[in-house]
């Protein structure tokens, strides 16, 4: 909710439970300085406000943000270099496709591609689980993800699958250049026809006898090396 509110031009109103007035003042405040009107209600009111998700006393109508075109992120940047693009194939659980967007923020990530369909609404939800960090970060809604990785590949850029049985390990690719990193389903993973749109697979090679990683922890694996590979190398971690 803060971080919503340090983004003042994207919140419409706040709504606080009113028997929650008091311990909320920090929000109240942080409304006032960004000129966001803020409404007491009953917590039925606030229960039907957040379709009967977890609110903590406080909702916030969010405005969206405006159109973001596939130029955008071909032009962006990462860190001052190439742009490392998000691409989230029918990403279902908020907490997943939030944390996504917040290790992408967190590498200065240039965008993130997200369907119309099948996949976590980009709502209040997904604005809590990243931490504020998608109302900081270009996402494109597309309505045909195969497509629209096309577009990128037409860009010059590379598109980068990720998958348990993928055929490169992830810190063995070349990140050097513009980059798209495809991440699947929770339980299905990558479509085959967004998996052919791919120029190559990478795995992340697992030690244990767990064969898979979470989708939002390989993710952010493998935007993080994106990253430091251009350094030159990884971070010794011994």
């Amino acid at each position: 909710m803060t971080e919503a509110l340090k983004h003042g031009d994207t919140v419409d109103r706040v709504f606080i439970e009113r028997s929650e007035a008091d311990s909320l003042m920090a929000i109240r405040d942080a409304a006032a300085q960004t000129a966001v009107a803020v409404t007491f209600v009953e917590t039925t009111e606030l229960d039907e406000l957040s379709y009967g998700s977890m609110h903590q006393g406080v909702f916030a109508s969010i405005q969206p943000g405006p159109p973001i075109d596939m130029n955008e992120l071909v032009t962006g940047s990462t860190n001052n270099g190439p742009p490392v693009i998000l691409a989230c194939d029918q990403i279902q659980d908020v907490g997943n496709l939030g944390a996504l967007l917040r290790s992408l923020e967190a590498i200065d990530g240039a965008g993130a591609l997200v369907p119309t369909r099948r996949s976590a609404a980009l709502t209040g939800g997904v604005a809590r689980a990243s931490a504020g960090a998608s109302l900081r970060t270009k996402i494109m809604e597309v309505t045909n993800m195969t497509r629209a990785l096309m577009e990128l590949r037409n860009a010059g850029v590379w598109i980068y699958g990720l998958d348990a049985d993928g055929d490169i390990d992830h810190d063995a690719a070349d990140f050097s250049g513009p980059t798209c990193l495809v991440v699947g389903n929770e339980a299905q993973g990558i479509r085959d026809a967004v998996r052919k749109s791919c120029d190559a697979m990478l795995r992340i090679r697992m030690y244990g006898g767990i064969g898979s990683l979470n989708v939002s922890v390989a993710g952010a694996i493998v935007m993080y090396h994106a990253v430091k590979s251009r350094e030159g190398s990884a971070p010794d971690v011994n």
